[in-house]
């Protein structure tokens, strides 16, 4: 069976706002599993512990998830897999860290192309351990350009740029990048 977890701030969610109650059930305010956008959906987000690495910057805390019995649940299946709910208990909250992260990484079953863009999550969440070993297993001269496709589309954050900057790890990782590119060029 697999482990269900969730990412957020506390106890408060960084995608909505919603302030879960522990070791409880939580009832989604909206829950449309039929609608065709995210935020039309509403519920609650969780996945398996094989994919979260994509989702770590959603919050310094991860926790386990247990959906209970009477609980609608839909499945998304895109750079990861996501479930939705309308109807969650979290519990048992850890603070991430570096080494959190780098276990997550190694224990990781994503697309290949989410790597690149959990290479961005990582960095600018500061796990420098976790985003060189990104860095060095999955990044390399014949996958650099979607790489860099990946890392820009996250780190610009639409447009805004707010994550050049955020830290050293974001600067080194794109250093590093850009080398790797210009190796080629």
């Amino acid at each position: 069976m697999k482990k269900y977890v969730r990412v957020m701030d506390g106890i408060t969610s960084n995608a909505g706002g919603f302030e879960y109650k522990l070791n409880e059930v939580n009832i989604a305010n909206n829950w449309n599993p039929t609608a065709s956008s995210g935020k039309e959906f509403g519920g609650f987000n969780y996945t398996t512990e094989d994919c979260i690495l994509r989702w770590l910057h959603r919050g310094n805390t991860i926790y386990d998830v247990e959906i209970p019995e009477d609980a609608e649940t839909i499945k998304l299946e895109g750079a990861t897999t996501i479930y939705r709910t309308n109807k969650i208990i979290v519990s048992n909250p850890r603070p991430i860290n570096d080494e959190i992260a780098l276990h997550f990484y190694k224990i990781s079953n994503i697309p290949e192309k989410s790597y690149y863009k959990a290479l961005g999550v990582v960095a600018i969440m500061d796990y420098k351990k976790t985003a060189f070993a990104i860095l060095h297993d999955k990044i390399n001269k014949n996958n650099i350009d979607e790489a860099l496709d990946e890392w820009n589309n996250f780190i610009t954050h639409d447009n805004k740029g707010d994550r050049k900057d955020i830290n050293d790890t974001v600067k080194e990782i794109e250093a590093n990048l850009i080398k790797i590119k210009q190796s080629i060029d």
